[in-house]
């Protein structure tokens, strides 16, 4: 009962959060996204709308890394691939490489199907979607420069499958991104500065890497074509940046690590321009929070 004593107040509270583009829990956006968001991170995967309302959440995510939307379905990983179905919040094992840390990058291809990087194991798989038929299967390579392979936890980050079916692994302990055809042979591969967390190859048939302190863009003949570094938008006050997104008119959204604060002063995801302007930035109040990937809903 003492409770309804603070119902007006709450209700104001929430007009207000609403009018500066946050929720009642602190989340803080900052200018105006293209649509909702489908973001992960920091044990959770939920959908914010353009003015900042999380409109679905999931909680109890563990080290969640990346969610993709299909339809009706969430599929999200932390070690384990997961789908979740959104409107009835039901959750479901898709896929579980052993021992621990056997996955936590994947690709849904327009094609309707599913690239899976394996830590355990060291295999790329690819399956069709929902049926777990393979379409490919071979052992990437995760080894460093100097031959050393790093603890199956930094095997692989996030892979992706190229418009000319071949697939960009990143080796994340070994600072380098490999890209493969389907039978296992080795094509290409670019060496960064950190850890690798997410590459893709471009219409223009560059690469964009993230590895923490920027995101490059790599010729194939290994030369930069453009980068962007945290030190860039130094309001954002942005560190470990790693889930990569690119839309079509060149802008690239951003999630990070671990980079939340409680008092909402930094950002965790962010969507910038080619020419380095800041479109909008996505701030949740905590400790460590993070927002790896954040993607189009």
């Amino acid at each position: 009962m003492k409770l309804a004593r603070f119902a007006p107040m709450v209700a104001v509270a929430a007009l207000a959060a609403a009018a500066f583009g946050m929720d009642i829990g602190g989340v803080r956006l900052k200018g105006r996204p293209e649509g909702d968001l489908l973001a992960c991170g920091g044990g959770s995967v939920w959908r914010i709308a353009p003015d900042g309302e999380v409109k679905w959440r999931k909680n109890g995510c563990g080290n969640i890394h990346r969610a993709v939307r299909r339809g009706g379905k969430v599929y999200w990983s932390n070690g384990n691939i997961w789908v979740t179905d959104v409107a009835t919040g039901k959750t479901e094992l898709y896929c579980s490489p052993a021992p621990r840390d056997g996955t936590f990058g994947f690709d849904i291809t327009s094609g309707g199907t599913i690239v899976v990087a394996e830590n355990a194991t060291d295999y790329i798989t690819e399956m069709k979607l929902d049926t777990k038929e393979t379409v490919a299967r071979f052992k990437g390579d995760p080894k460093g420069k100097d031959g050393k392979t790093p603890h199956r936890h930094h095997h692989y980050r996030m892979v992706s499958k190229t418009a000319a079916g071949t697939y960009l692994v990143c080796c994340s302990g070994a600072n380098v991104v490999r890209e493969y055809d389907s039978s296992g042979k080795l094509l290409w591969e670019q060496f960064t500065p950190a850890l690798a967390f997410e590459a893709f190859r471009r219409a223009n048939g560059n690469t964009l890497v993230s590895h923490l302190g920027a995101i490059t863009e790599y010729t194939p003949d290994h030369k930069v074509a453009w980068s962007f570094s945290c030190g860039d938008a130094p309001e954002l006050k942005l560190a470990n940046l790693c889930g990569i997104y690119e839309r079509k008119n060149g802008n690239l959204v951003v999630g990070t690590y671990a980079n939340g604060v409680e008092d909402g002063s930094r950002a965790t995801g962010f969507e910038v321009t080619r020419d380095k302007k800041i479109v909008w930035s996505y701030a949740p109040a905590g400790r460590r929070l993070s927002t790896m990937t954040i993607l189009p809903w």
